[in-house]
């Protein structure tokens, strides 16, 4: 078989279940961009919606084909203690496309029809998340051969899909009041779930970095995931505060949840600050060595890069200092920049072909 250009069905067999990072990495865009007051942000809103739309329909055809007929491989994947992390993935995309269409619920559809679609891509999306998460989980605990040399920031993918549910779920909840209930309680379960995995998952990928050399750099880039799981807690804080601020059918101070949740929102999005900083440093090791190739991993640069300037905004908005407003900015800027040089490398790699061959 030829690794340089694999043909139709050598494709599928080995369709990496890390292609819908893509789709991440686009559609966080409009999300990043919504706070700024520039005219440019709508537009551009448009297109990065419309592009993470048309890549999701499009990659969704491999891979849901690779599960019809080539089922040894997507176990393979599903065995592997890297790959297996990164099927999530596709339902997190659904989630972020519904995200997009209660940000702009107008832009591409009419408002009602937009958020009846983000409903239903948020259920889609949810339960995807979970059933992958337990489907990988499951198999990882029985697996024979893990050791701590595979620990890699990609580990944080799972608790990073269940954190983005209640980013959807508590404003669905706000927008669908007799939909409170479904939406408050799954959000609330799966933030619990995201949040202590979290928890769990870093203090391995951080005992395996002080331990261990650092990952092969095919994996550099999954450093910056590191900054997504803290820097969404700050928007789930943020949709918190605005759905107290919309009146819960519950007995809690709307007063108290809007300051905790203030204050949550700084530590968290300080946090996500620091490991981007530090993932910064991790990367420009890799590049001192002159060890840095591109991979599909690469996208792994721009979600996360995506996260940290939502939550940049939100913490600029909850408490309207100027010094975080330049910090989302700059976020801002540094995530067109990173998305434009990812974007340019995965077109080569799929004009070359080089990006459908084995992936392990």
């Amino acid at each position: 078989m030829s690794t340089e250009h694999p043909s139709l069905r050598e494709t599928v067999r080995h369709f990496n279940p890390a292609w819908f990072a893509a789709v991440m990495g686009t559609a966080v865009v409009p999300l990043a961009v919504s706070f700024m007051a520039s005219g440019f942000a709508r537009p551009v809103s448009a297109v990065f919606m419309v592009v993470s739309a048309a890549m999701f329909v499009a990659l969704l055809v491999p891979w849901t084909t690779r599960f019809l007929t080539d089922r040894d491989a997507v176990a393979k994947d599903l065995d592997h203690p890297v790959a297996a992390n990164f099927f999530p993935t596709m339902p997190i995309a659904l989630v972020l496309l519904a995200l997009d269409l209660l940000k702009y619920p107008d832009l591409l559809l009419s408002a009602p029809a937009s958020r009846e679609a983000a409903w239903v891509l948020w259920l889609a999306g949810s339960a995807g998340i979970y059933v992958f998460g337990f489907v990988v989980l499951a198999r990882i605990f029985r697996h024979p051969d893990i050791t701590l040399q595979h620990a890699n920031f990609g580990f944080y993918i799972p608790p990073v899909s269940k954190l983005l549910i209640p980013v959807a779920g508590l404003e669905l909840a706000a927008v669908f009041p007799g939909r409170f209930e479904a939406a408050f309680v799954l959000s609330m379960v799966s933030l619990g779930v995201g949040f202590f995995l979290f928890l769990f998952v870093g203090a391995t990928v951080y005992q395996r970095h002080i331990l261990e050399p650092l990952p092969m750099s095919r994996f550099a880039a999954t450093s910056f995931i590191a900054a997504a799981p803290t820097a969404i807690v700050a928007v789930v804080l943020f949709k918190l505060q605005a759905l107290a601020g919309h009146g819960m059918p519950l007995d809690w101070d709307p007063g108290v949840i809007r300051a905790l949740a203030g204050l949550g929102i700084v530590v968290s999005w300080g946090f996500a600050l620091w490991a981007f900083v530090m993932a910064v440093i991790v990367i420009a090791g890799y590049l001192l060595g002159s060890d840095l190739p591109y991979a599909l991993s690469w996208w792994a640069f721009v979600f996360p890069s995506g996260a940290l300037a939502v939550s940049s905004g939100v913490a600029w908005k909850a408490t309207g200092f100027a010094s975080i407003h330049w910090a989302y900015r700059a976020s801002v800027w540094f995530l067109f920049a990173v998305w434009a040089l990812v974007a340019v490398r995965t077109v080569h790699g799929v004009a070359t072909r080089r990006l459908f061959a084995p992936g392990h």
